[in-house]
């Protein structure tokens, strides 16, 4: 599974400058307050002298004259931005270091510089990498107001109430890859605000009384563990079979597609049946991927969009939607879900429409999945690092050794072909034996009866072509039962082992989950002693956050493991069952096919004239096969044969050596003698 690296967000709407564009000899390292850039009319311009100087007429203030060296809060740029110069925006590269000098200057856009250059740059475009305590001889003087002067003072006092406490610093500190699972997932939002985040933007946005209801919290949205750490199975599991396949047209034609008819079927005989299109798996797998962030969810069958109405690759997909289905209604959070229940039971299509635009406005997800696992409290010892690295170990040694076994059943796989091939093969050629198929005129084969035997009425001959027929049928009935098992068994069983290739791509979330919510718990614990009399952040909640991500990804693991040993233990008894099953019927075949040359049998075949085979309209589409041309090698070890076995006889050996090496696969080395050519 490969990582989803997010897309550049889009650039915020710009501000307003007045209605006139700035000009280019305007400055850039102006500090301006909100105000001051959403209303104020552009700055004059800056006067120079001869010297390229600063003119004493000229107040605007310059970077170099604000700071004695970058000061702000550091942050880095996440994507390449083009800055327009006459909207005073900074141009940078991903990976360019800047300093923030003002955040929210307005929705999406703080100031900020960048070698000496200060700029507006969009929020979404830089992440944070510091904080303004961590400039320890450089602080914000609290009488400073950016409100009614335009330029920030520099201050070497004692850092005031108004900056980061030490141990919000500590605890505040994001992690620098932004696209870590870690981050994605929404762990490290809800480790160190628990959602508050997001609580403020419902503050200045208005309250949820005022805009909406509250959203309800139902039972499916709450999830269990217990001591394990194991999921609590809410709900018990049941069986889903995708059936059916069916092409549609609509539009007149102009479009087709597939349906699949997806039936559950419950422990107390009840069944529910649905058609879905493949689009609408799309759908569920979306959408349970944002809401679980948390899960290894299976993979889907990837889009085809040539020869997506071929019955076999119908048939793959088929195969591959029940195990993906099949594999979410095991999965003890996932089998409860509202989405499941959605995809399993909606059968009206307004009704589809309507919940579908209330899961896509789910609130939630991310992050607030955590918000609602119970869990007993701190049950996980100092992370159980130990049984993660191990788990991590285990994924990656099978992921190495997977292709071993990957190719190995594919070499299983064609052996069983050519079984099927061989039968055939043998089966065709004895029948075009028997009766002269196609041998040509002047050629006779077969009897008045049918028998294979010149001589007419010979009921020896009679009995015995009925009995060869009746093997030729035999083993035509062997090949289609290893073609149906190839089909039935052993195709699936590859198709499972395959699906087991990635274990350490596919698990790399959740370790990469554990490994930063571990980094940050042993952060917190570290820093405890020296932290634990101050009142501004409550080092157990980060540590109880810290703990209820271990309980999540370990209960995840365990359900992995579980999982890996059901579906090896599954898979392998299906594949012994087909074998035991596919031979049993192939040894009853020939024990049928055999018996037939046993008297008293034997005889009574001769009783009446032969039955034309049904296969013998197939013989024709038959390849014939062509016997093998003699190779170079072959011919070098026939010449040192017949060149050894004259070796010795004097001058008559040496020319018998010398012509056996140049004649062989050409003429007799007698023809010199005989007068030919």
């Amino acid at each position: 599974m490969s990582k989803v690296r997010p897309v550049v967000p889009p650039k915020p709407a710009r501000l307003s400058i007045g209605p006139k564009k700035r000009d280019t000899n305007y400055t850039n390292s102006t500090v301006y307050s909100r105000e001051s850039i959403t209303e104020s009319p552009p700055a004059s311009p800056v006067s120079l002298n001869e010297n390229n100087e600063k003119t004493p007429d000229d107040n605007t203030p310059r970077a170099s004259e604000i700071f004695s060296q970058p000061v702000g809060r550091q942050a880095r740029a996440l994507y390449n931005f083009e800055g327009e110069a006459s909207y005073q925006e900074l141009s940078f590269k991903a990976g360019d270091v800047l300093y923030v000098l003002k955040e929210h200057l307005s929705e999406g856009w703080s100031l900020a510089e960048k070698d000496g250059i200060t700029g507006l740059v969009p929020e979404s475009y830089i992440t944070y990498t510091t904080e303004f305590a961590e400039l320890h001889s450089l602080t914000l003087s609290p009488t400073s107001s950016c409100a009614s002067d335009d330029s920030m003072i520099l201050s070497t006092t004692t850092p005031t109430s108004n900056a980061p406490s030490r141990s919000s610093t500590i605890l505040g500190r994001r992690q620098l890859n932004r696209f870590s699972w870690f981050v994605t997932t929404g762990v490290e939002e809800f480790i160190l605000s628990g959602g508050e985040l997001f609580a403020d933007n419902d503050a200045v946005n208005g309250s949820k009384e005022d805009n909406e209801e509250e959203e309800e919290i139902t039972e499916s949205d709450k999830h269990y563990i217990q001591s394990g750490p194991s999921w609590n199975e809410k709900a018990p599991i049941f069986k889903v079979i995708v059936h059916n396949p069916e092409k549609r047209v609509k539009l007149g034609g102009v479009s087709e597609y597939t349906i699949f008819h997806v039936s559950s079927l419950f422990a107390n005989g009840a069944q529910v049946t649905v058609e879905r299109r493949f689009s609408q798996f799309e759908w569920l797998y979306n959408r349970l991927s944002a809401k679980f962030g948390a899960f290894v969810l299976p993979a889907l069958p990837e889009k085809q969009y040539s020869g997506r109405f071929n019955e076999e690759f119908i048939e793959r997909r088929r195969r591959a939607l029940e195990r993906f289905i099949n594999r979410l209604a095991r999965h003890p959070v996932i089998r409860y879900s509202d989405l499941l229940t959605h995809f399993l039971s909606c059968e009206d299509e307004s009704e589809w429409r309507k919940r579908e635009k209330q899961f896509e406005n789910d609130k939630i997800v991310g992050h607030a999945f955590f918000q609602h696992v119970y869990h007993p409290e701190f049950n996980v010892d100092d992370g159980e690092i130990e049984t993660i690295e191990r788990f991590e170990a285990h994924a990656r040694a099978m992921e190495k050794l997977m292709p071993w076994i990957n190719e190995a059943s594919q070499a299983h796989k064609d052996s069983f072909d050519e079984m099927q091939n061989r039968y055939r093969r043998v089966s065709f050629a004895l029948l075009r034996l028997i009766t002269g198929h196609n041998s040509g005129d002047g050629f006779e084969s077969t009897n008045e009866d049918g028998a294979w035997c010149w001589r007419d009425g010979c009921h020896a001959c009679l009995s015995l072509t009925k009995a060869l027929q009746s093997t030729v049928e035999s083993m035509q009935t062997i090949a289609d039962l290893y073609d149906s098992h190839t089909k039935e068994t052993v195709i699936p069983w590859i198709e499972n082992f395959k699906e087991h290739s990635y274990p350490s791509s596919n698990h790399e979330p959740l370790v990469d989950m554990h490994m930063g919510a571990y980094k940050k718990f042993k952060e917190v614990s570290e820093e405890n002693e020296s932290l634990h009399h101050l009142g501004d952040v409550d080092i157990e909640t980060i540590r109880s956050r810290c703990d209820t991500v271990f309980n999540v990804t370990l209960a995840e693991v365990d359900r992995i493991h579980d999982e890996r040993v059901q579906d090896f233990r599954e898979n392998t008894k299906q594949y012994l069952d087909g074998q035991i099953e596919v031979y049993e019927k192939i040894l009853e075949e020939l024990r049928q096919a055999r018996s037939v040359f046993d008297e008293p049998h034997y005889s009574s075949l001769s009783q009446s004239p032969r039955i034309v085979s049904k296969y013998e309209s197939m013989i024709d589409d038959q390849r014939p096969i062509l016997s093998r041309p003699v190779s170079v090698s072959s011919v070098g070890s026939m010449s040192g044969m017949v060149g050894g076995v004259v070796d010795g006889v004097g001058s008559m050996g040496n020319f018998l050596k010398k012509t056996a090496r140049t004649s062989i696969g050409r003429t007799s080395m007698f023809d010199s003698w005989w007068g030919k050519s």
